[in-house]
């Protein structure tokens, strides 16, 4: 009969299948992010609680796999199993075609993703659920081990994304299942181990197959489109994005906004670029001035035509052509500032002489968030331009986007506007409709209320904005435009056939901008947007949604166009709609369906009413907390990488100290049951109305200074929160068997509810709210845990 191997060989299978399920969860987002978009972020999240919820089912359901004889047999299958699937889900979301359409196949689709996605994580859930219910160990060690392996899987694809591309790191997620299978069944000694070695080689041949060969795995529908170019020139993945650069071509030049007196049938050589599949850009040669000298004809760069200039900063380096423009201008210093290594590295490097950029004296190439260089930086510009910043994320996915808010909010823009030297000037481009503002409408919202909040009684002397087709340039003085400053923007949009729909001291004729622009209190200006059918509202790191103008319960389909950055939005919300119908309906088979066919009158009677809403409470609590931090904290440190690396590994590994922590303290008892909920709820609150505090103060930091800032008000919630599973299990598990896997499935039954609710808080009523939501979670889990174990 086979034994159970030692306890410590049960702590590192827990560790390493842990590992592999957070560092498989992080990594799909990235791969979706480039076959879909952003929001699927969170949609990822949603899945694997799914999975592992799932898996806690089956672990109630099906007692007699988990018996002390076959349990780390059992186990040991469940890796596996994990370790086959993997990369059958991977195939699949390659191939998958997840159009964003809220039609009938569309949802389906979504439904199949759902499966697809969750499945992996059945297999590891088990694995899990199994070790934390079913096996005789301290409860809060072993979810010690579960938690730090997961914070490790953080770690993992910090640092796996930078040397592999996604498929491949899915690959070694998978693989890791193997060795976690053996350390299960390291003591039983008449296992056959022989197919968990095969499997292991196969792994290794796949990872290293998919290395060498070309095209590697890789999604071929990509934003809806079959993409199935196998001839780049680079094909480069990070935790950043996934970057392509094509062949050059000879061809028109790649235009945002296109004057009609540009030079027709202009033929330059490039190399068009993309961005996670879809948010194109372009590199174009630059040998000598007339390379790039169409680059005056387009509305993006007016504002390098309205005031000579010295100095000038580009947010959002690209393929670089921002920066040709500030140099074609006569700009003699020249900043470029990209979140994304992989931009710089082009351009200082493989590109370097075909750009025109690497190698000068009067170019500065940075690898940083631009919104946090700039705060950190004491230098002042000239010009500042922020062109079309986005990467279609953005656009598509409306609010759910993880990237490019931080970027377009009020305090945002209060950094930007401290940067500019006293005649200095602001530039930002975005979509236009002149029937429908959209964008445009709350980027003016936007820099009307940051005007404002500097004490500036009469914005409008500050703003101008220019348009050609599509697209608008708005212009943010430091100081008021002149009469000279008018008479020049005017001269620039006859000679390049420019509308000018806001110019200062001159009648605005679009009703919206006008009532944004000519508002003379953040009062008067929230007034006058608020029942606008689109939110114009200006955003702020509290709500730091700009592409997301759909109002809840207010919109009226007939007043929105059926085209541009409104229609994203529009589709964005209900692809939401359909991907959380979708978790509903998965977990209504997988989870709700399977405990109703088996309910019984023995089950009942062992099930405790206290248990169960004290595991539901911190399964929804933990989750509306843990989206919080992450899209708060992500908007002060710049990117969703961190907050999905850094803050995830901190929460999870804090979380795991502090269960680890609980098999030392008196917390069964009267007074440490009751203070430990206190002090959680009261953490949580605080983090709620206060966090914005120290981000502030600390904006102007250092990277590693702001991420020390951000782990050290994460952590003590962590710590707080490892407290409350263990406890919950030591307490439910006293006076006999029980079915702490049913307890188990509950947590994760609202974990995944709370992950998709806690996008909705955030975008209709802030980011706080999930906070406060979440104390009050934890407020209903202390109170459960009182009844527990009363009078002791």
């Amino acid at each position: 009969m086979p034994r159970e191997g030692p306890t410590l060989s049960i702590y590192l299978g827990t560790f390493l299948v842990a590992m592999a399920t957070l560092a498989l969860e992080i990594t799909l987002t990235r791969l979706l992010s480039v076959s879909t978009w952003y929001h699927l972020a969170f949609f990822c999240l949603a899945t694997a609680m799914l999975g592992m919820t799932a898996a806690a089912v089956t672990v109630f359901l099906v007692p007699r796999w988990f018996e002390p004889q076959r349990r780390a047999a059992s186990v040991a299958r469940a890796c596996l199993g994990f370790a086959v699937v993997t990369p059958l889900a991977l195939f699949l979301l390659c191939v998958l075609p997840l159009a964003l359409w809220p039609d009938p196949m569309s949802a389906l689709l979504f439904l199949f993703a759902t499966a697809v996605c969750a499945l992996p994580f059945y297999f590891s859930g088990i694995a899990i659920s199994a070790v934390l219910t079913r096996f005789e160990l301290p409860p809060g060690r072993i979810y010690g081990a579960d938690l730090l392996g997961a914070a490790t899987g953080c770690l993992l694809v910090l640092a796996g994304l930078d040397s592999f591309d996604a498929p491949t790191l899915v690959l070694i997620c998978g693989a890791i299942g193997v060795p976690a299978a053996l350390a299960y069944t390291w003591d039983a000694r008449d296992h056959d181990t022989r197919g968990a070695v095969a499997l292991g080689l196969l792994s290794l041949v796949a990872i290293g197959t998919n290395l060498s060969i070309e095209p590697r795995i890789r999604p071929i529908f990509v934003k809806q489109q079959l993409d199935l170019a196998g001839d780049a020139v680079v094909d480069e993945w990070n935790s950043f994005s996934r970057v392509v650069v094509e062949p050059q071509i000879v061809a028109e030049p790649a235009w945002w906004g296109r004057s009609p007196r540009a030079p027709a049938d202009q033929l330059i050589p490039r190399y068009p670029m993309h961005i996670d599949g879809l948010a194109g850009t372009s590199l174009g040669r630059f040998e000598s001035p007339a390379d790039i000298d169409y680059l005056r004809f387009d509305v993006t760069n007016v504002a390098y035509a309205l005031r000579r200039g010295s100095s000038a900063a580009v947010i959002g380096v690209g393929g670089g052509r921002d920066i040709q423009s500030a140099l074609l201008f006569g700009f003699t210093s020249v900043r470029g500032i990209d979140v994304n290594p992989i931009f710089i590295d082009l351009l200082e490097g493989r590109f370097s002489d075909f750009a025109g950029l690497g190698g000068r004296d009067d170019v500065v190439l940075v690898v940083d968030d631009a919104r946090s260089h700039l705060a950190r930086t004491a230098d002042r510009f000239d010009l500042i331009q922020m062109s079309l910043i986005d990467t279609w994320a953005a656009t598509g996915a409306g609010a759910f986007t993880l990237s490019e808010n931080a970027l377009y909010t009020v305090e945002a823009w209060q950094i930007f506007l401290d940067r500019l030297t006293d005649d200095g000037l602001f530039t930002v481009s975005r979509w236009y409709d002149p029937r429908n503002l959209g964008e445009t409408g709350r980027l003016v919202s936007l820099a009307t209320a940051t005007l404002l909040e500097r004490g500036i009684a009469d914005p409008a002397r500050h703003l101008a904005m220019a348009t050609v087709n599509n697209v608008s340039t708005l212009i943010v003085s430091a100081r008021p435009f002149t009469p000279a400053d008018v008479a020049q923007l005017e001269s620039i949009a006859r000679r390049l056939d420019f509308s000018l729909p806001l110019v200062p001291g001159k009648p605005i004729a679009n009703r919206v901008l006008r009532e944004i622009a000519t508002a003379d209190s953040i009062d008067e200006l929230e007034e006058r947007v608020a029942d606008e059918v689109l939110n114009y509202q200006p955003p702020r790191d509290e709500t730091p949604y700009f592409f997301n103008m759909l109002r809840f319960g207010q919109l009226n389909l007939a007043e929105i166009s059926s085209e541009g950055t409104t229609a994203g939005n529009l589709l964005a919300t209900a692809v939401l709609s359909v991907l959380i119908l979708s978790l509903a309906v998965m977990a209504v088979l997988t989870i709700a369906l399977p405990l109703w066919l088996r309910r019984g009158a023995q089950t009942a009677s062992r099930v405790r009413p206290a248990g169960a809403i004290f595991f539901s409470a911190i399964g929804a609590g933990f989750m509306l907390l843990e989206i919080g931090l992450l899209q708060r904290l992500s908007v002060f440190l710049g990117h969703p990488v961190y907050a999905l690396g850094i803050l995830l590994f901190t929460l999870i590994a804090s979380t795991g100290l502090g269960s680890l922590a609980s098999e030392r303290l008196p917390l069964t008892r009267v007074p440490g049951r009751r203070i430990f909920p206190l002090l959680t709820v009261m953490l949580i609150a605080c983090l709620g109305a206060a966090l914005g505090a120290p981000t502030a103060a600390f904006e102007g930091s250092a990277q590693a200074v702001k991420i020390g800032v951000a782990m050290s008000a994460v952590a003590p919630a962590g710590l707080l929160l490892g407290l409350f599973f263990p406890t919950g299990m030591q307490l439910c598990g006293e006076g006999g068997s029980d079915p702490t896997p049913w307890y188990w499935a509950l947590n994760g039954i609202f974990s995944v509810l709370a992950s998709a609710l806690a996008v909705f808080f955030s975008i209709y009523s802030g980011i706080a709210t999930n906070f406060y939501i979440a104390a009050v979670c934890y407020t209903v889990a202390g109170v459960a845990l009182q009844r527990l174990a009363p009078g002791r």
